[in-house]
């Protein structure tokens, strides 16, 4: 019989669903072991020990008992690494921070060890905390890097990017730029502009991106490219639960 063992790590709450009267499962990503589910009983109690730690996107630090043969673990700590304070007041901080722990859970398997996906969220879930003047674009840069992270790194050029005239192309295949006269056999064709700030995005830190100034219409572009590449990739069966858990946020404790 396997035995069970005691897992201490930093974890970043993916997704939660209720279960049974005073109890909630939880999807989480974390450090240690990657995508884990866990059952915290009592969680939906009032006074429960585990507070809101298990909301989407609470980075925290938990304690569970590992058995390999449970698809299911139990989760007996949790507390906050980070509270969101600035993030938790914005609307629209709140919907791009789903959308991004979202796409991680449709993504990622079960118990397969990301270190890299786990330090890129937290970093951006930090980002978008802050005060900032243009939050959504961390939501383009992660999905971008998310998929490098899967090893599908957009394959950006710098000849080919400066060669795009007023039009080029994006392959869909491998997410690199062309210019007009190079069509790969799956493209999107869209403005330099967007294309540049496309490869920008692909490339470039944080900070650089972070300090890109595009209009409303290039954004959504660019927007456009970033949703086709990944579609291309994962299909466009990934599941939107983004209204789903906002209730779930809003929704008083159980009594």
């Amino acid at each position: 019989m396997a035995q069970r063992e005691i897992i201490r790590t930093e974890a970043v709450v993916l997704r939660g669903l209720d279960y049974s009267e005073t109890s909630r499962i939880a999807t989480l990503l974390t450090e240690a072991q990657g995508k884990v589910s866990v059952l915290a009983k009592g969680a939906r109690r009032t006074k429960s020990k585990f507070g809101a730690t298990l909301q989407p996107m609470a980075h925290t630090q938990v304690v569970y008992y590992y058995k390999p043969s449970r698809s299911l673990q139990m989760l007996s700590e949790s507390s906050h690494v980070a509270t969101y304070d600035h993030l938790s007041n914005h609307l629209n901080k709140i919907t791009l921070g789903l959308r991004i722990v979202e796409l991680t859970d449709a993504l990622l398997s079960a118990e397969s060890r990301q270190p890299q996906i786990f330090t890129l969220l937290v970093r951006v879930l930090h980002r978008l905390d802050d005060e900032m003047n243009r939050p959504e674009t961390l939501w383009p840069f992660f999905q971008l890097r998310l998929a490098q992270a899967l090893g599908l790194a957009p394959a950006i050029r710098r000849e080919r990017v400066e060669a795009v005239d007023e039009e080029g192309w994006l392959s869909l295949a491998d997410g690199g730029v062309y210019p007009i006269t190079e069509r790969p056999s799956s493209a999107r064709k869209a403005p330099r502009a967007a294309l540049r700030a496309y490869a920008v995005l692909a490339r470039a830190d944080l900070d650089t991106v972070l300090r890109m100034e595009l209009t409303s219409r290039q954004r959504r572009r660019v927007q456009e490219l970033v949703d086709a590449y990944l579609r291309y990739h994962f299909d466009e069966s990934i599941p939107n639960r983004c209204r789903t858990v906002l209730a779930q946020l809003k929704r008083p404790p159980a009594r």
